[in-house]
């Protein structure tokens, strides 16, 4: 099977990239440079995270995960559709995209991603509020030293650990959410994924936009 994963460090495409070391799958990672400009031509939108499976295209990290999670289930990155485990994997799968994430993603924007003139210093106090209520949801389910299914470390961990390594300085007042990413990146998967790779830079990575922004 022939994989290629559209990708961006720090961003949504870290969990299939994650997920495909977990897997051992042999994949081609095609760097995309969004800071100067690029776009992902295999994304509706320029974005990413985006795989080429074959000749099909998948977008959305989490659409992307679950496919590939249940492609391969010898795996064992998730309870079988039979398995009473399998209600509560669901149930995280889109807690961290639904839930977790956009008052993450608010934090980020206003006090980091936006150019400061654009930035909206007032939503902060409220997202910092609606996450720090779902990190005490998460520090009750995740007081104990395993996962978000027990023991057993899934593709639900994936989703959930990427997030919540975005905002590392946030977790500080939850010592068993800082345990359970150390626990959850000292996977040497996980180590194997954050191997720096190259964007496209400078003129070509302004080409490239240029072409791109022309076909919009």
């Amino acid at each position: 099977m022939k994989i290629e994963l559209f990708y961006t460090p720090r961003t949504r495409a870290s969990r299939p990239r994650w997920l495909l070391e977990e897997l051992e799958l042999p994949y081609t990672l095609h760097p995309v440079d969004l800071m100067a400009g690029e776009r992902n031509l295999t994304h509706p939108l320029g974005a990413v995270p985006s795989i080429r499976i074959e000749d099909s295209v998948l977008i959305e990290s989490g659409a992307i995960c679950h496919w590939l999670t249940d492609r391969f289930p010898d795996k064992g990155l998730a309870p079988a559709l039979d398995d009473p485990l399998r209600i509560r994997y669901e149930q995280w799968m889109y807690f961290t995209p639904g839930t977790l994430e956009p008052p993450a993603f608010d934090i980020l924007l206003h006090t980091y991603l936006l150019p400061e003139a654009q930035r909206v210093a007032a939503v902060v106090p409220f997202a910092r509020h609606c996450y720090d209520r779902v990190l005490e949801v998460l520090s009750d389910e995740l007081d104990h030293h395993g996962f978000l299914l027990g023991t057993e470390f899934s593709t639900a961990d994936i989703m959930l650990a990427t997030t919540l390594n975005w905002l590392p300085d946030l977790l500080e007042p939850y010592p068993v959410l800082q345990a359970y990413v150390t626990r959850a990146t000292a996977r040497p998967a996980w180590q194997r994924a954050q191997r720096p790779v190259r964007p496209r830079t400078g003129t070509a990575a302004r080409r490239m936009a240029a072409a791109t922004n022309s076909m919009a």
